[in-house]
């Protein structure tokens, strides 16, 4: 009985407790959100650092646990900031919106629009960034910049006025961008950043009005110590692309940079380079020996700076006696320097010579470098049998196929990369990488069938990419074996009708236009091809697009604008695949037929 009694005692007790709960949430909740928030706030901040990858899981944690502070504590300032701001390292169209968003909703002052824009022209600038990403920003940053320009009063400021230059300029009105600079060094003649801005719009619009404006202030600029000065000396040769810099004007230059401790090495083989075009061959043994004082040669990554910029004056044959052929032995990136400028020089003898004595350096460095030699003299059989070893070497690690790859990219070795690519395109593993690489240099020699079969194999592995699979349909049907009628053609028909519909751009409308045409619809071919009021843009367009459009009128009994179109297009720079099929499809029309 007694146990009885003190687990209802219990029970009532526990009851009483959960009521006195349920009537105090809506006291306790919001600060447990609230602690809650703070603690993930917190957590969150650690994300912040610049050296974690703003493509990591690390940071999209961080993000997460942001966001969940921000939802936690929706009317804390600091939460919606903090989760905005490292959103904006991971996804920086996203926060924008969001930044956008409120600026509209709580009527943002002036400062906070300004900050905004900023960050969208930052966005903008970012190249890494996918073409729809930057085009929300550019978009966001007009909306705020045409909100501040309400303000009359706003453009006054030399800041204000060099971040609407600088969007201007991004977004491709640089005549406005230049106008609106030159007004504001107009009235701030020493504001720094304005005149370098005006300084690279200068150069990019070919002006040269304004150029003894230019160099003065610049000159200026350049006595000053830190980084303005360095910035201003900079900026300077730039403009020796409209107005070369007088040795003179060059040697000051280099006592400036010696006296600003914000100088740096670049800075230096900067001047030394523009000295060394006009230099007699005398003196540019001289200039490259001052050039060299600036790095500490016996350290190899200096070497290799110096080697490099040597290598773009053309200086191959000094490069050789920087790199001496006991220390290439032993650095790989020395060795591949050193091979490059023996090559350069005609000195195969030595490459064979150096290429056997290296036995330090990675075996597939060694059978590239030995191929190309080959090759320079002729001796493809050789070059082809010396690569066709190097393939087992390679093997499965496509860090290693791309390194040698791009080194033969960049030597102009397009017969050897090919050869190379077409044997690694039989192996799975490097297959996609071999096929891009394939069509990006052999699309305008390769035959239609060759085509076709790189892009069968491709479209297995990227067949969702809406750029491949349109340029696989514009190939398809320029296939001269396609049955009209048939049930390929009707299903080709119907898939450029669909891409059409998603992106009206030139390659669909044409796709479409030939799919008409080789289904005997001329007139539904012309309406493809868009508006007539646009039909001179066919003019500027693909050479072979150009004589699709042509023969589209012409089959239509426009044959003011046919001859127009074929008038504009250079037959020579048509790609083979597209003139083979071209010659076959429209048979006495294109000029290599009649």
């Amino acid at each position: 009985m007694f146990n009885l009694n003190l687990r209802y005692l219990l029970s009532v007790c526990a009851l009483f407790f959960v009521c006195i709960l349920f009537f105090l949430s809506e006291f306790l909740i919001p600060h447990l959100k609230k602690w809650k928030s703070n603690k993930l706030l917190n957590l969150s901040k650690v994300y912040h650092d610049e050296s974690i990858s703003t493509e990591s899981d690390l940071l999209a944690e961080g993000v997460r646990k942001a966001r969940i502070a921000s939802l936690l504590d929706p009317n804390n300032d600091s939460t919606r900031e903090n989760f905005l701001s490292l959103l904006f390292r991971f996804k920086p169209s996203q926060a924008l919106q969001k930044w956008s968003q409120i600026a509209n909703s709580n009527k943002a002052n002036d400062e906070e629009r300004a900050i905004l824009l900023k960050r969208s022209i930052s966005t903008l600038k970012n190249d890494l960034l996918m073409t729809t990403e930057r085009k929300i920003a550019g978009e966001i940053a007009i909306e705020q910049l045409n909100e501040l320009l309400k303000n009359n009063t706003w453009l006054d400021s030399p800041d204000n006025s060099l971040i609407a230059s600088e969007l201007f300029a991004e977004t491709g009105d640089t005549n406005r961008a230049y106008k609106l600079t030159e007004n504001s060094i107009e009235n701030h003649p020493a504001h720094a950043e304005s005149l370098f801005l005006f300084s690279r719009l200068t150069v990019h619009l070919n002006r040269k009005d304004k150029l003894p404006l230019l160099g003065s202030r610049l000159a200026k600029l350049a006595t000053r110590k830190g980084k303005t000065g360095v910035d201003a000396i900079r900026h300077m040769t730039l403009l020796h692309l409209l107005n070369p810099l007088s040795e003179s004007s060059l040697k000051k230059c280099l006592e400036l940079l010696r006296s600003n401790t914000k100088s740096e090495p670049i800075d230096f083989m900067r001047i030394y380079a523009l000295q060394y075009e006009s230099a007699e061959e005398i003196k540019k043994k001289q200039i490259i020996e001052s050039c060299a004082d600036q790095f500490d040669l016996e350290q190899n990554k200096e070497l290799m700076i110096f080697a490099r910029w040597l290598g773009r004056l053309g200086a191959f044959e000094q490069m050789t006696e920087y790199i001496s052929a006991n220390r290439a032995k032993v650095e790989e990136e020395l060795f591949k320097l050193r091979m490059n400028a023996l090559a350069q020089i005609k000195d195969l003898e030595s490459i064979h010579f150096e290429v056997n004595n290296a036995p330090i350096i990675p075996e597939r460095w060694r059978l590239v470098i030995e191929s190309r030699a080959f090759a320079m003299e002729g001796n493809y059989k050789e070059a082809i049998r010396v690569l066709n070893r190097l393939l087992p070497v390679l093997g499965n690690d496509p860090r290693l196929v791309r390194s040698v790859c791009e080194y033969l990219e960049k030597s102009n070795d397009v017969k050897s990369l090919t050869h190379v690519l077409s044997k690694l395109a039989l192996q799975p593993i490097h297959e996609s990488f071999a096929l891009k690489k394939l069509m990006q240099f052999q699309s305008k020699s390769a035959s239609l069938e060759e085509l076709l079969g790189w892009m069968s194999k491709l479209s297995k592995l990227h067949g969702k990419d809406p750029f491949f699979s349109q340029s696989y349909l514009y190939f398809e049907l320029l296939d001269p074996f396609l049955a009209t009628p048939s049930r390929k053609l009707s299903s080709l028909l119907e898939e450029a009708k669909t891409n059409l519909l998603s992106e009206p751009s030139a390659q669909n409308r044409i796709s479409l236009a030939l799919a008409e045409l080789r289904n005997e619809s001329p007139d539904k071919a012309l309406v493809a091809l868009g508006n007539l009021k646009n039909w001179r843009n066919w003019q500027q367009t693909r050479p072979a697009w150009s004589f699709i459009a042509s023969m589209v009128f012409h089959l239509n009994h426009d044959s003011e604008k046919s001859i127009i179109i074929r008038k504009s297009i250079d037959f020579e720079n048509i790609d083979r695949a597209e003139k083979e099929s071209l010659v076959s499809l429209f048979p006495n029309k294109f000029p290599n037929s009649e």
